[in-house]
């Protein structure tokens, strides 16, 4: 018997299991810095070494959970809105063929975790699975779209995530601009 809602908790498990090492990983980078500027010395007078590693983990750990969840939620909505657009099937069998593809990012998130002390590893993982789920989405699609649907469905997606991401790093350059030119030097 093969319950079609197996794999509907792997998404949650998946973004847990990326968030945690992304943590792990931050609070490893950031008791450096702390140690390096002087500030984890004065620190350990009011917490102890655990509680300063727990709350800081504990912050990442939120922080990284929202993007993650932030981005399944886009990615679902790209995936519906492109399906709305360029597929016939009204019943919605073209979702129910690829919610299995959630095990690919399971696999990544326990993989991630053989990479905590290389932060830019989770991340090179976390984007593997996502180009893997990517693929997989398409050539689960391959066979109940046209081929020109298809090319649209690649071309949205792609284009969503490229001005997607652009926009997020011409902010994040903006928001770092006018901080740095804001500095009293």
């Amino acid at each position: 018997m093969k319950n079609t809602y197996l794999t509907s908790y792997f998404p949650l498990i998946s973004i847990i299991l990326f968030s945690t090492s992304l943590s792990i990983s931050t609070v490893i980078i950031v008791i450096d810095y702390l140690k390096m500027f002087g500030m984890y010395s004065g620190m350990l007078e009011f917490f102890s070494e655990n509680g300063i590693k727990a709350a800081i983990f504990s912050l990442f750990a939120l922080l990284y959970f929202m993007v993650f969840s932030a981005l399944k939620l886009i990615a679902n909505t790209i995936t519906e809105l492109s399906l709305l657009f360029f597929s016939k099937d009204v019943a919605g069998e073209n979702l129910t063929k690829i919610r299995s593809g959630s095990t690919i990012y399971l696999i990544g998130g326990l993989v991630s975790f053989l990479s905590i002390q290389y932060q830019l590893g989770i991340v090179a993982l976390f984007l593997l699975a996502t180009v893997s789920y990517f693929i997989f989405i398409v050539y689960k699609f391959n066979s109940s779209l046209t081929s020109l649907s298809l090319i649209g469905l690649v071309l949205l997606h792609v284009l969503f995530w490229f001005s997607f991401m652009l926009g997020t790093l011409y902010l994040f350059f903006r928001l770092y601009n006018s901080l740095i030119a804001s500095l009293p030097v």
